[in-house]
């Protein structure tokens, strides 16, 4: 026999082997989650569906202030756009009474 044969030689077992020790694994791990789980079936249900109702709503409130902080945006930049056209169009003296329009208190 030569080296090279040795080396690619690989036992039939071992392919079998994984695969019982993971079946194996996953049953003692079921099995352990089984005897340390500290509800009922009823009640993990209905904890888990009163945690999705809360991260629901925390997720709209959270979507709620994102969609203001893009009006937000938008309307910022919509009125900077404003002031740059003006500027181009009228020179820095637009600019200026444009600043002191927006320094003026509103009524």
């Amino acid at each position: 026999m030569n080296e090279n044969s040795q080396v690619h030689r690989t036992p039939r077992i071992a392919g079998s082997s994984v695969a019982t020790g993971f079946l194996l694994g996953a049953m003692v791990g079921a099995g352990i989650a089984l005897l340390l789980a500290p509800r009922t079936g009823k009640q993990t249900r209905q904890r888990l569906a009163d945690t999705g109702r809360r991260w629901g709503g925390a997720a709209r409130h959270r979507l709620d202030q994102a969609r203001d902080i893009a009006h937000e945006l938008k309307d910022g930049a919509k009125s900077a756009l404003e002031d740059g056209r003006e500027a181009f169009e009228h020179g820095p003296q637009a600019r200026e009474r444009r600043t002191v329009l927006a320094n003026q208190p509103k009524e």
